[in-house]
């Protein structure tokens, strides 16, 4: 990818994850092998910001004077929206947005999977979906989904009409 079209490709990831990192009771998770890095998306100061030094670019979550990681924008390829019971939701649907590139990560449940945006509690204590919580995943995908770099798995597809 030349200089421009790679510029371009990582602006159009930093505003797609701009706006995810927008989302209530949610983070910003990197999983790697033998580590799970998690930022709590109401806490971040700044969601995305760039700097450039020397002719590289730099794209950094989080505000510079406090906690804050950097993200290879560029090696993004596809943007999942997706939705799947797992048992920290009581077996019930996560809702999450994954970031892949084309390469193993080391994220040993997605090996692609460079970092993702999960919401940490789309449930009430007895089960009830907070409808506004999950509301907030969909209304992102309807707003990014003409990107030809988005795409919403079957299953979360699926799961809006039960939400209805």
């Amino acid at each position: 990818m030349n200089a421009p079209d790679r510029q371009a490709h990582e602006a159009a990831v930093a505003d797609l994850l701009r706006n995810v990192l927008s989302f209530k009771e949610a983070s910003l998770v990197i999983f790697r092998r033998s580590a799970l890095i998690e930022f709590k998306t109401d806490l971040l100061d700044e969601k995305v910001s760039s700097y450039e030094e020397d002719g590289h670019r730099s794209w950094q979550i989080g505000a510079f004077t406090g906690h804050h990681c950097h993200l290879d924008l560029g090696a993004v390829r596809e943007v999942l929206f997706d939705a799947e019971p797992v048992s920290c939701q009581g077996g019930r649907l996560n809702y999450t947005v994954w970031f892949s590139g084309a390469e193993d990560c080391g994220n040993p449940y997605r090996p692609t999977a460079m970092f993702s945006v999960t919401l940490n509690g789309p449930y009430e204590t007895d089960g009830t979906p907070k409808r506004e919580i999950i509301g907030q995943v969909y209304t992102a995908y309807d707003g990014l989904r003409a990107s030809p770099l988005v795409r919403g798995s079957e299953s979360f597809l699926q799961a809006r009409d039960g939400l209805r």
